[in-house]
């Protein structure tokens, strides 16, 4: 498999690695999302109170589904192969897509814990900048 996908590697190669991995993981969001308007739905039709299926929706939302794990080690195996052949290639990593994406949807994830946690602690941002 390695030498087929690094045999003819090209940027249309990545961008298309780049943008089923982000399906994948896209898709698992959709499905909790599905799951929490199945669990509202079925709330409704037992006429519980809104506040009871808003809270309903949100827990089912949350709950791990079976293929979870498997498919974010799928994505993240994709995004990680795209990466590694392009930095066999030679290409520069800035436009690499699998790692463009991951910079971009993961690192806003990181950034707003930096934020989170400098808002509970402005006096304490020293220990993010590393000492020289």
């Amino acid at each position: 498999m390695w030498d087929r996908l690094t045999r003819d590697w090209s940027g249309r190669n990545c961008k298309g690695l780049a943008r089923l991995a982000r399906a994948a993981l896209d898709g698992k969001d959709w499905l909790h999302d599905r799951v929490g308007d199945l669990v509202s739905y079925l709330l409704e039709v037992l006429s519980t109170p809104r506040v009871v299926r808003v809270f309903g929706r949100e827990i089912a939302k949350r709950i791990p589904l079976p293929w979870d794990q498997q498919l974010v080690a799928v994505s993240r195996g994709m995004q990680i192969a795209g990466i590694a052949v392009c930095m066999l290639n030679g290409r520069d990593l800035a436009r690499c897509e699998c790692f463009v994406d991951v910079v971009i949807n993961e690192g806003k994830e990181r950034v707003r814990q930096l934020m989170d946690w400098a808002a509970k602690d402005w006096r304490n941002l020293e220990q993010l900048v590393p000492a020289m």
